[in-house]
């Protein structure tokens, strides 16, 4: 984990301005609705998106396994449905994937990409507080679950 948070350390991370966040939101919404009738591009769209907003954050996209580690530093709570969605995106490549597979990956990919797009606050390490969002770290997984079951 040290090594991570050093390679972290050398990045300018950002938090996206109001107006990028809007975008992307807006973004996502219409990605989202297309997953109805395309189900396939829909789910390409949403990788790209979640890429994008990588990117524009200052996450370096090298590859999937550094892209992963690096995010972990910053989202630990919402790397695993990263990984999951990016082995969605893989089983689709293949022609693999059923639409509930794809249906899933979209859900995977919503978490990373509303984790993203959240606006940093300042760390309360200090205070033994972990919040992000307005919502407690423990409840994010709870907030995980009911997502997923849905």
């Amino acid at each position: 984990m040290r090594a991570r948070q050093e390679r972290r350390a050398k990045f300018q991370i950002r938090p996206l301005p109001a107006e990028s966040r809007e975008r992307y939101t807006e973004d996502w919404r219409v990605v989202q609705t297309r997953f109805v009738d395309d189900p396939d591009r829909s789910f390409e769209e949403a990788d790209g998106l979640v890429r994008a907003v990588m990117k524009d954050r200052g996450y370096p996209m090298e590859d999937f396994d550094q892209n992963v580690a690096d995010v972990s530093v910053d989202h630990p709570l919402v790397v695993e449905h990263y990984r999951q969605a990016h082995a969605m995106a893989l089983a689709n490549e293949r022609g693999a994937a059923t639409t509930e597979d794809l249906r899933q990956g979209m859900v995977h990919y919503r978490m990373l990409f509303q984790e993203l797009l959240t606006p940093d606050e300042p760390q309360a390490e200090d205070a033994g507080v972990g919040s992000r969002g307005g919502m407690h770290l423990s409840d994010r997984s709870d907030e995980s679950q009911r997502m997923a079951d849905h």
